[in-house]
């Protein structure tokens, strides 16, 4: 066994995580279940047009899990978002090694700290964003969802959680 970002992994093992890459989508695809409007195509919309980073975490090629890294300006930047592992890689330590990254991305820009909003019912994520040492801020927002035209759009709560990235 090996340690890799304080997570033990068999040594056999090899994940990269990288930038999302337009050949990923049919993979990335073909693990959501819908038939079309793909939020890894919005996502990689977003990303294309410089609104965001997009990452993946692979393991030969096959996708494990994914994390946006949102660098707009304005308040509670940089945040971690939409960090999603799939079914199959879930309790292999891969949405550790996707906030590392992250986090490491956020440090190397020069960012003290790094923000992620998540809905106060979403019982898995919580205690995993504590785990990698975020911190409830008190604050939370209510953010608009997108709809197709002529439907309403979604409202979603989040509650704010922040975590240091250097040490003050």
């Amino acid at each position: 066994m090996q340690e890799v970002l304080g997570v033990r992994m068999s040594d056999d093992v090899e994940i990269e995580i990288r930038l999302v890459r337009s050949d990923d989508l049919t993979a990335l695809r073909a693990l959501e279940d819908r038939t079309e409007g793909f939020v890894c195509d919005r996502r990689f919309a977003d990303a294309i047009a410089a609104e965001s980073s997009y990452y993946i975490a692979v393991r030969a090629d096959n996708p494990l899990g994914t994390v946006v890294l949102d660098l707009k300006p304005g308040p509670l930047m940089p945040e971690l978002r939409n960090m999603y592992v799939y079914q199959h890689a879930r309790r292999q330590g891969i949405g550790r090694l996707l906030d590392l990254h992250v986090e490491t991305v956020a440090r190397d820009l020069g960012y003290e700290e790094i923000f992620l909003g998540v809905d106060p019912d979403n019982y898995k994520a919580i205690p995993l964003y504590l785990s990698l040492g975020y911190e409830p801020t008190g604050n939370h927002r209510i953010v608009g969802g997108d709809a197709p035209e002529g439907l309403p759009g979604e409202v979603f709560h989040d509650a704010i959680y922040r975590k240091r990235l250097r040490q003050f």
